[in-house]
């Protein structure tokens, strides 16, 4: 059995029934690392001693046994937190972060601690694209794509603040869930702009994510999938910057589902949406400023990207903010609105494959639009390019609605495969 290409269902099967130990998963994954992460640079720290201390504890949990990497802004207890800058060099956090406490409460081994740009940013992690080297792997949770991809971790952690966990799913190929906001703990995690952040998963499918999120959520393992609710293909403003390829497969998954029996229907963006990208600039920006000011003298010693990011919050003045804030509000509001009869949108994540050079992460709009409205949404992967790089399209849900999401995913991921 290739146990490092294996779902997580199938994997607790096989711990269950004695076929596989915690402890030949953990060497596995550490061999895979050992093996490819010199070339790749996922993780920033590996704790090969804990994971094989936590591996001999009796299979217990959701998660029983499971190897899952932490992006370097969540805490671990024990580990080094760095926040990809080197300010926070040699910082051990006493105690875990809440969802990394949930996990470890649900039986899940943590491998290390993954790569990301410096305080979850814009200043890229030294990461590779698994699939390809020259290109970005996308960021801010650059360590995390990376690493599930590559087969280092069954599932790694994220945060999103504007585009951070689907982005890199999409690049390297593989499932990014951001829940909505707020569904998921935040405890133990580095700051950016509080009104978007947000904790959130890379793993190899969406089915592997429904049982990420079950465990954090306290829930039953994931079962049969519903009917397929009506779909709403929404291009939204930013339509014009996706490449055919990219708009391709989103309409190839609108005739896959309709072929289903899903009804899918044309859903625009209603007036005034389209002012969101600017406005939550505005609130990302300030928000950022503020998070970032404690540092003062080492303001010098942080990546000049990050030094942008802060100057230009620090241009903002409050009542610009809070008139940003109140737009943002109002389109919240407007939400329910604009899905009408439909119970999840589909979209692009990103423009186009992966692109090439590793002194950016990738356009953030499209996934960002919907981290502003607080919408749990999905990077699922769908067809690739000729280059071989793959393809992704993005699956939105209302607030709260993270449950018929992840069925909603489940089954394009079936008709896919079918």
């Amino acid at each position: 059995m290739d146990w490092l290409n294996s779902s997580i269902a199938t994997l607790r099967k096989a711990l269950d029934a004695g076929q596989v130990t915690q402890g030949a998963l953990v060497e596995a994954h550490l061999a895979r690392i050992a093996e490819r992460d010199g070339e790749i640079g996922a993780y920033v720290h590996v704790d090969a001693d804990g994971a094989r201390a936590a591996a001999t504890a009796p299979v217990a949990g959701l998660l029983g046994g499971i190897p899952f990497g932490v992006k370097d802004v969540l805490d671990v207890a024990g580990m080094p937190c760095e926040q990809g800058s080197v300010i926070y060099k040699g910082q051990v956090p006493p105690f875990d972060a809440g969802s990394v406490a949930m996990l470890k409460q649900q039986g899940a081994i943590v491998l290390g601690k993954t790569a990301t740009a410096e305080f979850a940013g814009t200043a890229p992690a030294a990461t590779v694209n698994p699939l390809d080297t020259a290109r970005t792997p996308g960021g801010s949770s650059s360590g995390s794509g990376a690493a599930v991809a590559a087969g280092m971790a069954v599932f790694a952690l994220g945060t999103q603040t504007g585009g951070s966990v689907l982005r890199p799913a999409a690049f390297c190929g593989v499932a990014g869930f951001k829940p909505t906001f707020g569904a998921w703990p935040v405890s133990g995690m580095l700051p950016a702009a509080q009104s978007f952040d947000t904790v959130g998963a890379i793993a190899r499918s969406a089915e592997d994510l429904a049982w990420v999120h079950a465990a954090m959520m306290r829930l039953p393992a994931p079962g049969a999938t519903g009917d397929l609710p009506v779909i709403g293909l929404c291009r939204t403003h930013l339509w014009d910057t996706l490449s055919a390829l990219s708009a391709g497969a989103v309409e190839a998954a609108r005739e896959l589902l309709s072929r289903a029996g899903a009804q899918v229907i044309d859903l625009p963006l209603a007036p005034g949406f389209a002012e969101l990208t600017q406005h939550r600039a505005i609130v990302n920006a300030f928000e950022r400023s503020g998070n970032t000011a404690c540092f003062g003298a080492e303001l010098d010693r942080i990546r000049p990207e990050s030094r942008e990011v802060f100057s230009r919050g620090e241009s903002i003045d409050g009542e610009t903010y809070l008139v940003s804030r109140r737009a943002l509000d109002v389109a919240r509001a407007a939400v329910d609105t604009l899905f009408g009869e439909a119970g999840v949108l589909l979209t692009a994540t990103v423009p186009d494959v992966a692109p090439s050079g590793l002194e950016k992460t990738g356009d953030p709009r499209l996934q960002e639009l919907w981290s502003t409205l607080r919408c749990p949404s999905i990077a699922v992967p769908f067809g690739h390019a000729p280059s071989g790089l793959p393809l992704s399209v993005q699956l939105v849900a209302r607030p709260n609605e993270d449950a018929l999401l992840l069925d909603v995913a489940r089954q394009l991921e079936a008709l896919r495969e079918g």
